[in-house]
């Protein structure tokens, strides 16, 4: 679960990504935290990405009423829970379409943050991520986190497993694509191939190695964007398991 924390605070932010934290450790699952002082620093980063937001409703540089509208335009599916020191403007955060919850600061505990966590889980299907499409009439389920890469060839589409099962599927590589876009993980490295960052094994200038020894060409033409994207993705990864 994507998470973004957008507070100016930094002792409240603080109390947060620990509780976050302590969820992790007791629920065995990986949550994927940002924080963001600001509302606009937050808009200007790839806020698109994040499945649950903690709004802070009194921001120093915006107001968190007025981020959370502009936010609902790009990411209409994300949960937002806004955090105020105010009973009084506990009413503003529930006028929002978008509210999911709210969190009074001086109530602001594991207990309730558990029950947020629970809920927006049940909410976003997130505790067993799967993969849904039909292949003709038949209705395939796959786990994310086991897609190891999808490759697009002819009029199908090809998905090798990390267990390395490989499977054939009538179906647009386009709309496989569509369905995994807000997933973290997945890289288009070239037209018709999407990776799992977490499936590669090892990266050079010119090439992708799977986990199975698959290789893959990077695409020369945004070359140094696909690049960055996993050196960014492997960084973040690496600060969260420290």
């Amino acid at each position: 679960m994507n998470i973004a924390i957008v507070e100016d605070r930094s002792s409240d932010a603080d109390l947060l990504a620990s509780l976050l934290n302590q969820y992790q450790e007791h629920h065995s699952i990986k949550l994927h935290t940002a924080r963001y002082s600001s509302g606009e620093a937050f808009l200007a980063a790839a806020c698109e990405k994040y499945h649950l937001i903690f709004m802070d409703i009194y921001l120093e540089q915006s107001n968190g009423i007025e981020t959370a509208r502009r936010l609902i335009g790009r990411n209409a599916e994300a949960l937002i829970v806004f955090l105020t020191a105010s009973k009084e403007d506990i009413w503003r955060a529930v006028q929002m379409h978008a509210c999911f919850d709210y969190i009074g600061k001086d109530a602001l505990d594991y207990s309730r943050l558990e029950e947020i966590l629970d809920a927006a889980r049940k909410r976003l299907c997130i505790q067993t991520k799967m993969l849904e499409f039909y292949n003709g009439k038949q209705k395939v389920r796959l786990s994310v986190p086991k897609i190891q890469y999808l490759v697009s060839h002819d009029k199908y589409t090809f998905i090798t497993l990390t267990n390395g099962q490989e499977m054939r599927y009538r179906v647009t590589f386009s709309s496989l694509c569509a369905l995994l876009e807000k997933d973290v993980r997945f890289l288009l490295c070239n037209r018709g191939i999407l990776l799992n960052m977490d499936c590669i094994r090892q990266a050079d200038r010119e090439i992708f190695v799977m986990t199975d020894g698959q290789s893959f060409p990077i695409r020369k033409r945004n070359h140094t964007d696909i690049i960055q994207r996993f050196r960014d993705y492997q960084f973040k990864k690496l600060n969260e398991e420290v």
